[in-house]
Parts: C-alpha cells; sequence; structure tokens
C-alpha cells in the first residue's frame, strides 16, 4: 500500500497575554501557507502586537495533511 500526503491547511495559533489574563490565551490565525518561515511568524507575531497593545508569549503551527492510500 502507498499513501500519499498532501498538504491541506495551515493556522498559526498565538499565545497572546494581558491584564485580564496573565497566563495567556489561545488565538487562532486561519490560512497560513504551506512552509511559514520563523521570520514570518515574528513578523505576524508583532504586528498582532502593535494592533492589541498585548504581548504574544509563543506561537504554534498547526498544519493538516490529507493522506491518501492508493491499494
Amino acid at each position: 500500500m502507498q499513501m500519499v500526503r498532501n498538504f491541506k491547511s495551515a493556522k498559526i495559533q498565538l499565545t497572546i497575554t494581558n491584564n485580564d489574563h496573565p497566563k495567556g490565551v489561545k488565538h487562532p490565525f486561519n490560512n497560513a501557507s504551506d512552509g511559514v518561515t520563523n521570520d514570518q511568524i515574528a513578523r505576524f507575531s508583532s504586528a498582532i502586537e502593535m494592533l492589541t497593545a498585548e504581548k504574544c508569549l509563543d506561537a504554534d503551527i498547526i498544519v493538516t495533511n490529507q493522506v491518501t492510500m492508493n491499494k
């Protein structure tokens, strides 16, 4: 059996902290491109910090692949 893996989708999930949530709250942002770079993630989180006046603690990149099984 041969399996073929294809990129389906990706999202960036930022953990953002503020006075109400000192441990952070996770906010997902859909439609990230396949192969998003560390520099792109850093620039995106900086833009979110400027827009919200909150602090990004970390980022998770969640990638979904579709696996097709050929028999």
